[in-house]
């Protein structure tokens, strides 16, 4: 059994699907801690344990292709290697939303892996798990979400180190409330960044709402 938090249709807000329709699975649970969580929730909350056989009759009834798998944190659940697995077979596009502090190799190849990597301001006790970099394709995905000029610094300086843009893409957001999207877009004009600047579409549509929309 998995511990679902929500399950929903809407746009996808982040990551190379923004704009896409699909369907969420929010597992409940995570172990990270984030000062600036925007999912709380998901991490408080008890959650629904749910079967591999219930969730995909969720997918199925809604008849949309791509399913994001995300929480809280989705690689605490055991069977979500196994999810992956059965959706992938049934031709659902599969990706997977994850803190990146778990290593991701009993993941399929083919699931769309999107993994943070927490800067200064999450102040947060697990880090990183790096072996996760051996493991990327060129459709997967590293985001830093960005507080301040000091967790930009630190993630340029990380990017830079690993050679991130050659391994696979990487995206820099802003923590709502903290950064001016447009103060991030300027410094990355002026560093000549090759990484996509990414606002949360779902919260620019619907910003009252504090849940899955």
């Amino acid at each position: 059994m998995l511990t679902v938090c929500e399950t929903f249709v809407s746009l996808a807000g982040e990551s190379g699907w923004q704009g896409l329709v699909s369907t969420f699975i929010r597992f409940s649970g995570c172990d990270v801690d984030c000062a600036w969580c925007d999912t709380a929730y998901a991490r408080q909350e008890k959650g629904t344990p749910v079967s591999i056989g219930d969730i995909m009759s969720i997918c199925r009834a809604n008849r949309i292709r791509k399913v994001v798998l995300t929480g809280g944190e989705p690689l605490l659940q055991e069977e979500l290697p196994e999810l992956c697995r059965a959706l992938l077979e049934e031709g659902f596009d599969v990706q997977v939303e994850t803190s990146g502090t778990r290593l991701c190799d009993k993941l399929d190849s083919l699931v769309m892996k999107v993994l943070d990597i927490k800067p200064p301001s999450a102040k947060t006790e697990k880090g990183f798990h790096w072996g996760n970099l051996d493991l990327l394709g060129k459709r997967d995905e590293i985001k830093f979400v960005l507080a301040d000029r000091k967790d930009y610094d630190w993630s340029l300086s990380i990017m830079r180190k690993c050679k991130l843009e050659s391994r696979c893409k990487v995206l820099f957001s802003t923590v709502a409330g903290s950064l001016d999207p447009a103060e991030l877009a300027g410094w990355m004009i002026e560093d000549g960044l090759s990484v996509r600047l990414q606002l949360q579409l779902h919260k620019l549509l619907w910003p009252s709402e504090t849940r899955g929309k």
